[in-house]
């Protein structure tokens, strides 16, 4: 089945001609992905095969690219908003593979297959749906090969983070993974940067063993400090509050 609304677009400057089914790959790109054109009637949706695993490729028009999030509801990364729609490339997850977000060995080929179509149609930026997130397509490219080599989970490439107010950090795209986003609050006399590194550590964590469903104390990053996490009713949110340890600064 093709989804509608696939995780991941690679805005791509193609001809309004362009079909996926005319789609030609390097040699040395094709080494790692095989295209299917026949597995689908439609000109603009075909299968795509990397490490074992089968993704679905769709065409969106320019109209159409931008249609789930305005440029206004977009956090541009290392990028412009652009100055007028762009067509793009959509990848999906295979239904065999659907179920399977969390699992590193599934989001790194994910990943790096857009990177290597964005390559071989000279992409722009990409625009990661679950977080709203459109990246210039240099530093996608930077945070999926180091994790690709082995590296962390790309977080800033996958799962926006937002300050309330009331200076509680808390996540958005998470869910995608997990289904679970994450609340944190610290003392107030946390730095913003250290608050930052923490989240990251603790929504990379989530991302790859699944949400918290029970309350719980941890030792937190460095001497002294204690992590809380308590889960709301539904679990589709969990509160993060750490107690202040010394030192403070995490690397």
């Amino acid at each position: 089945m093709v989804r509608k609304k696939p995780p991941l677009l690679i805005m791509v400057p193609t001809a309004d001609t362009f079909r996926l089914s005319d789609l030609i790959l390097s040699d040395e790109i094709a080494k790692s992905v095989t295209l299917n054109a026949s597995k689908y009637p439609d000109l603009n949706v075909v299968e795509a095969v990397l490490g074992g695993m089968s993704f679905t490729l769709t065409y969106h028009r320019p109209d159409d690219a931008f249609q789930h999030f305005p440029n206004n509801q977009l956090d541009h990364i290392f990028c412009n908003a652009p100055e007028h729609p762009m067509p793009a490339i959509g990848i999906s997850l295979s239904d065999h593979i659907a179920n399977a977000k969390h699992d590193s060995t599934v989001n790194r080929n994910f990943l790096k297959l857009g990177r290597l179509l964005g390559e071989a149609l000279h992409a722009t930026s990409v625009i990661w749906q679950p977080a709203k997130l459109h990246i210039g397509f240099e530093y996608f490219t930077e945070a999926t090969n180091q994790y690709s080599d082995g590296g962390p989970f790309p977080v800033l490439v996958q799962i926006a983070i937002s300050e309330s107010s009331e200076g509680a950090f808390q996540t958005f795209g998470l869910s995608y993974f997990s289904e679970q986003e994450i609340k944190l609050s610290t003392p107030a006399d946390y730095p913003s940067d250290q608050v930052i590194k923490r989240l990251v550590r603790i929504a990379h964590d989530i991302a790859t063993n699944g949400k918290i469903d029970t309350a719980t104390e941890a030792e937190g990053f460095v001497s002294g400090e204690t992590l809380s996490f308590t889960p709301n009713a539904d679990q589709s949110v969990v509160n993060v509050t750490i107690a202040a340890g010394e030192p403070r600064q995490l690397h």
